[in-house]
């Protein structure tokens, strides 16, 4: 089945943003790639960043970028990103087809479907898999061997396309929760302290992307707004960190909010602080491909609302609070009920339930396998 001393499975792990951009994408692969290791021989293809045996950038990687850059025509790609993906697929080639891997794993849309080309056309004989976490429709997958959800309403709508269930395999992203815990009283509010925030305070966190298209944090502005001007809360704020892609959000935020709103783009380490000081996490996009920072929330005992649809009812559970977020003053209504109830009447998440949901530790022996599934489903091998 497969060639190493031990039978672990020889995976090619190919991110074409890992070590530049800083997305879900690379992250959730990043921390795979940790985790997984020892379980299945990984080599991390990647396009920037510390290198070692298991982690390369494809040769010749910059010059075939600028030059799959400089050529006019959409045949090469009809975005940056597009092309990107292009020429990370060519320079990946000579690696791929030495027959040195039992697996190529992919989760960039574009790389995949060029990958799969090739495929089709000889050039690669390596099986396929393809995690998808873009909310992708069925009839937009890459012609993979085998498909990866991280959620269940995704995999659930391929089924009713009718791509067969032996084709695919439902895991979920993973956490490392032991980064992400509660604490007491008098940590809270020394954090809080720490942050000039007041202890009586009530927080209302969002950790997103600071943009309107997809994340919708437009809608969550106007909605604590809407909020603050019936005048029957105490002292509130709304948090908003997260990466500044829209200055017409920040804008918004400051003219309808004013000082109750505060906006912050935190290192990753220091994220957990928030999720620890805050008393509930607020999440307005319609749809989503998994969802970490929620995870992350529940992990630290804090309460979630997100949007009613299968998938955020999926993701939380019985451990978070769904509203409509396409209806217009929903929330705003979900949180001033939420906000007249006693602190210690406020829902609160099962934290060991959601680890034993999503910490990386549970879910590691599912990816081995599934390496294992990918390699035994294609014959010869």
């Amino acid at each position: 089945m497969t060639h190493t001393a031990t039978g672990a499975p020889r995976v090619a792990l190919v991110s074409v943003g890992m070590g530049r951009v800083q997305r879900g994408f690379e992250r959730y692969f990043g921390d795979l790639f940790g985790v997984v290791q020892g379980e299945a021989a990984v080599t991390l293809f990647k396009s920037a960043g510390p290198l070692s045996v298991s982690q390369r950038v494809p040769v010749g990687l910059r010059w075939v970028t600028r030059l799959v850059h400089a050529l006019p025509g959409r045949w090469w790609g009809r975005t940056p990103y597009h092309r990107d993906c292009l020429a990370f697929a060519l320079c990946l080639l000579p690696a791929l087809r030495s027959g040195r891997f039992d697996v190529i794993h992919c989760i960039d849309p574009p790389l995949a479907a060029v990958l799969a080309r090739l495929r089709q056309r000889g050039l690669l004989k390596t099986p396929l898999l393809f995690t998808e976490g873009s909310v992708m429709p069925p009839f937009f997958y890459p012609a993979a061997d085998h498909i990866h959800h991280v959620g269940q309403a995704a995999r659930d709508q391929a089924l009713a396309h009718g791509v067969p269930a032996a084709l695919m395999s439902l895991i979920p992203c993973g956490v490392h929760s032991h980064r992400f815990v509660s604490v007491d009283t008098a940590a809270r509010d020394a954090l809080r302290q720490a942050h000039g925030v007041a202890a009586g305070c009530l927080v209302v966190l969002v950790v997103s992307a600071l943009k309107r298209d997809h994340k919708r944090v437009d809608h969550l502005i106007e909605e604590v707004a809407g909020l603050l001007s019936d005048k029957t809360h105490g002292e509130l704020l709304l948090w908003l960190d997260g990466h500044p892609e829209e200055a017409e959000v920040e804008a918004l935020a400051h003219s309808r909010l004013g000082e109750c709103c505060r906006i912050s783009h935190v290192a990753p380490q220091q994220v957990q602080q928030l999720y620890q000081m805050a008393d509930v996490l607020v999440h307005g996009a319609l749809e989503e491909s998994f969802g970490l920072g929620i995870v992350e929330a529940l992990c630290c005992g804090l309460p979630v609302l997100v949007h009613n649809c299968a998938h955020f009812r999926w993701l939380v559970g019985a451990d978070g609070q769904t509203v409509d977020m396409a209806q217009p003053g929903a929330l705003a209504q979900a949180l001033r009920h939420w906000l007249a109830l006693h602190p210690s009447a406020r829902p609160r998440p099962d934290v060991g339930r959601v680890r034993s949901r999503f910490d990386w530790a549970m879910l590691r022996p599912a990816y081995a396998e599934l390496y294992r599934r990918v390699v035994r489903s294609v014959p010869g091998r």
